[in-house]
């Protein structure tokens, strides 16, 4: 595993609005998202195989405790 899999709740919240950016972006201003992600140290592809990562995949990986939610 390349990143983390805890998070904080602002953590979570901060991931979910990059990957919604991330969505809407063209191809020349995702990599920079994804550079932000990787930041918080969320790597989709690399640590859970996820391609076009999207808000509805990420809540399933935290509801199926993949990514835990800490405080």
């Amino acid at each position: 595993m390349k990143g983390r899999y805890v998070f904080t709740k602002s953590e979570i919240n901060e991931l979910r609005e990059l990957i919604r950016q991330r969505v809407k972006a063209d191809r020349s201003k995702q990599k920079g998202i994804r550079d932000k992600m990787r930041a918080i140290g969320f790597y989709g592809r690399d640590d859970f195989g996820i391609v076009n990562m999207t808000v509805e995949k990420f809540d399933k990986l935290i509801a199926e405790e993949q990514i835990i939610v800490k405080d």
